[in-house]
């Protein structure tokens, strides 16, 4: 039989238990992971030409998202995801990050050729 102070006991382990944010030793309870994807993972595109990015956020509240380039001169995102590629050919990366979980990222890779080179990728 349980005495009145484990009944307490267990009752407020299942109530920190579903509010872990309320009380303090719960604030190591992991949350659900959150993926980032993005599409295209891959694209070639000629100097100055502009690409459309999209990227999903799963398992976070929102699919809110911050777009970025890793490199400094690697061109520009929009907050939309348009990518206009660099005067400069070479191999860049485009960074799509969670806003509400900043360690939750994907990236993509983009070549950029000048116009002498092949045909960028349809």
């Amino acid at each position: 039989m349980f005495s009145y102070f484990q009944a307490v006991a267990r009752f407020l382990i299942c109530l920190f238990l579903v509010f872990p944010l309320s009380f303090a030793p719960c604030q190591g309870v992991k949350k659900a992971a959150i993926l980032v994807t993005v599409d295209p993972p891959e694209v070639t595109v000629h100097v100055g030409q502009t690409q459309r990015f999209t990227a999903a956020a799963k398992g976070a509240d929102g699919a809110a998202i911050r777009w970025s380039v890793e490199e400094k001169d690697g061109g520009q995102i929009t907050e939309a995801g348009v990518y206009t590629a660099p005067s400069a050919p070479g191999i860049y990366h485009v960074l799509a990050i969670s806003k509400t979980s900043p360690g939750a990222r994907s990236m993509a890779k983009v070549t950029v050729v000048t116009e002498a080179d092949a045909d960028p990728e349809p």
